[in-house]
Parts: C-alpha cells; structure tokens; sequence
C-alpha cells in the first residue's frame, strides 16, 4: 500500500514536469520567416569528353531574412545617429560664428577705447609741454629782468666810481697840489706834497681796480642777459610752432608774474649808463 501511493506521488510529479515543458514549449515564439528565398544551387557543369552524362541538382532551400533585418536595423540607427550629428554640427557652426562675432565687436570696442585714451594722452603731454613751456619762459624773463637790475646797478656805480677817477686825474696836477697844501703851515712843504701826491696815487689805484671789477661785471651780466633773452625768443618760437597754446594759460602765467611783482620791460631796450655824478674841479 506504502509503495503504491509513492509510485502514484512520483508519476503526478512526472505529469506535471511534462506539463510544464509543454507550456514552455507553446509560450516560446519562434521567428517565422515572412519572404522565404529560394535559392538553387548552381549547375555543375563538367566537360562532356570526360563524362557523357551530366546531371543538375536543383534543391530548394529556406534563407532567414534575420540577419538581414538586424543589418537594416543597423544602419537605420547609424543614419539616424548621423543625421542628428548633421543636425549639430550647423548648430555649433552658428554657436561660434556668433562667438567670433561676439570677440570681434569686444576687439573693437577696445581698440576704440585704446584710440580714444592715447589721444587723451597726447593731449595732455602738449599740454603738459606747454605749461613746461610757460614756466621755463618766464623764469627766463624773470631772470633777466633780474640781471638788468643788477646791470643798472653796475652802471650806476661805475659812473661814480668813473667820476671820482677823474676828479683824482684833476687833483693830481702839480697846481692842484701846490693849491691844496699853501694853506697848510709847515716848515717842510715839499714833504707836504708829495704826501698828497701819494695819498692821490693810492686813491686813484684803487679806483681803478674797482672800476675794472665793475666793467669785468657789467660784461658779465650783459652775456648772462643776451643768453636768458636768447632762451625767451627760443622758448616763444617753439610755443608758436606748437599747436594748441591756449591764450589762457599765458594770461594766467602773467598774472602769477605780476603777482610776483616782477616788471615788464622792453628787452630789445638798451640799457645806457647814467652820466658822471661828479664834475672835476
């Protein structure tokens, strides 16, 4: 009884394992074949000298289009996949024309920028020339004026120093001195004169050397005054050749110099020296 029931449990198990191939078998799908190909083998074609007989085989076969299919499939998805990079490559063309477009209006707007700035530049170096310009002629006025004065000066000391020489050449006369010393009571009276006479000659030395110190400095200052005017008129020259001199900044250098209280003379003026103070007796 045992046995009978194990052997009727192992053939269920056994129906239904065979059951179960079957559904496998009928839920499996198998790939059919839609175009079926016939192909014929060629004809073996022999010499008809070596065999007198010959024979053609024509078997039928079925070719699968699968292969086929998947290749068509292939190139779908590369034509496909071409296409779209086709499609991005006019997309990134037009990206970097507009880039380059982009650069070349920057490039542009900077150069102009440059352009502007070094012209701004070159403006204020001219300016900044003139104004150089401006104070270097009127130092050079200023000096000159300077000198003339001290000039003046030198004349008039000169022409006194010149006035006391001439009155010594007058009092060096033998009657002059013989004049001076009658007065005088002494019992030596040549001794007398020619005491005076001495004293005369020193005095008259000395004023000769003064008065070639003054003539060494008055050739000094009228070189110093002919080289500051030199430098004025050069000075002038150039801010006339150079464009742009604004009359403003020359009236404000002026004003600055009246300020200063500096003169304005004529330099084209010579200057003469004063007369002799003193007439000779």
């Amino acid at each position: 009884m045992h046995r009978l029931f194990v052997l009727v449990m192992l053939f269920s198990i056994g129906l239904c394992f065979i059951e179960a191939s079957a559904q496998q078998r009928r839920t499996r799908r198998s790939r059919r074949v839609t175009n079926p190909i016939v192909s014929r083998r060629p004809v073996a074609t022999t010499d008809t000298s070596a065999t007198p007989t010959s024979t053609t085989t024509s078997d039928p076969r079925i070719v699968s289009t699968a292969d086929d299919q998947s290749d068509e499939a292939s190139a779908t998805g590369s034509s496909r996949s071409s296409g779209a990079r086709a499609g991005a490559r006019p997309r990134a063309r037009g990206s970097l024309e507009e880039e380059h477009d982009s650069m070349s209006g920057r490039m542009n707007r900077l150069s102009r920028q440059v352009t502007t700035l070094t012209d701004k530049l070159t403006e204020m170096e001219k300016q900044q020339r003139t104004l150089v310009d401006l104070e270097r002629l009127s130092r050079a006025e200023q000096r000159g004026e300077t000198l003339r004065a001290q000039l003046r000066d030198v004349f008039m000391k000169e022409a006194d120093l010149q006035a006391r020489a001439d009155q010594l050449e007058f009092d060096l006369k033998p009657e002059n001195i013989e004049r001076m010393t009658a007065n005088t009571g002494s019992t030596h009276p040549e001794e007398l004169r020619e005491t005076r006479r001495r004293q005369l000659e020193n005095e008259k030395t000395r004023v000769r050397a003064q008065l070639d110190l003054m003539t060494q400095s008055r050739t000094r200052l009228e070189a110093a005054i002919a080289t500051a005017d030199a430098e004025a008129d050069r000075i002038r020259q150039r801010m006339d050749e150079t464009p742009g001199a604004s009359a403003s900044q020359t009236g404000t250098i002026d004003n600055s110099n009246t300020t200063e209280g500096t003169s304005t003379t004529d330099t084209s003026a010579p200057i003469t020296a004063p007369p002799p103070s003193g007439t000779p007796r």
